[in-house]
């Protein structure tokens, strides 16, 4: 990819990457799996470890550390905001969509992308693999920090009281979205729509994402027809929430925003839920 303007799909498949492997321009990050990464990964890949691009705030995890360590940590990957990038991870898509969500707050500009179905994948279509760990010289990346993909609580409080025009999408299990577990708050926030991260997926033992046309069907089936409307996902700790946030952007969503606190800030702070598996207001 030296010397090309071609932007890095948000989803990318095998053989669109194994085309540009050779491309010098082209950052490849493998997130998690450190303890197989030295003996396989995709050819180039650099490691990074999950925790190392979230951090604990305020009693909180997961939430999105300072402009400043973010910028020291992908420099050190060799990522400036105008290098193409492609994340993949041994997790169904959750750990590398949260990594290219973080590259995104902090003005990355040239698309992170996902690699459809993770290693797991890569690996079952027989595409190469090496043991050689890449040296990977420093680079200095000045952040330039886009809150369009962020959401505060404050400002998600705002929403489900019935400010603005941003729809709420709860990414959690069926069972945490209506209130069927032990851990409060049992519900979900206020006027929020339901799609389990997972749904996006072709099925639980296979993480490829599913077609553009079923993707949108799903979309149509749950009240997302708008691609203008903006909205924020959440989950648990902004984890599964990545996923979908991707995926969204994937649709062709153009404001779509990750609330980092998610539900365990909203459980922290004791904020009002609504229980039952259909959005409700409280």
């Amino acid at each position: 990819m030296s010397g090309s303007t071609e932007r890095v799909p948000f989803f990318v498949d095998g053989s669109w990457l194994q085309a540009r492997l050779d491309g010098a321009a082209l950052r490849v990050v493998q997130v998690g799996g450190e303890r197989d990464y030295p003996r396989l990964h995709v050819p180039g890949a650099v490691l990074v470890s999950y925790a190392e691009f979230t951090t604990q705030r305020d009693g909180l995890p997961g939430m999105r550390p300072e402009d400043g360590e973010l910028a020291s940590l992908f420099g050190r990957l060799g990522i400036t905001l105008d290098t193409p990038v492609v994340v993949y991870d041994l997790a169904g898509g959750t750990d590398a969509a949260r990594f290219a969500w973080t590259l995104a707050t902090v003005g990355h500009r040239a698309g992170c992308g996902v690699l459809n179905g993770g290693l797991s994948v890569w690996y079952h279509e027989q595409r190469p693999l090496e043991s050689r760990v890449p040296v990977i010289a420093p680079v200095v990346l000045t952040p330039e920090p886009d809150e369009s993909w962020l959401a505060e609580r404050d400002e998600v409080l705002a929403v489900t009281r019935g400010a603005g025009s941003a729809q709420l999408l709860d990414t959690r299990s069926g069972n945490e979205y209506a209130g069927l577990t032990l851990r409060a708050p049992r519900g979900h926030l206020v006027g929020a729509l339901h799609w389990d991260w997972m749904e996006a997926l072709e099925g639980r033992h296979d993480p490829r994402l599913q077609s553009v046309e079923r993707l949108l069907a799903r979309c149509a089936a749950l009240g997302l027809n708008d691609p203008g409307r903006e909205v924020i996902v959440y989950c648990e700790t902004a984890h599964r929430a990545a996923h979908s946030w991707n995926v969204l952007r994937h649709l062709g969503w153009e404001r779509v925003r990750l609330y980092d606190g998610s539900m365990a800030e909203w459980r922290l702070c004791d904020l009002p839920v609504v229980a039952g598996d259909t959005p409700r207001h409280a």
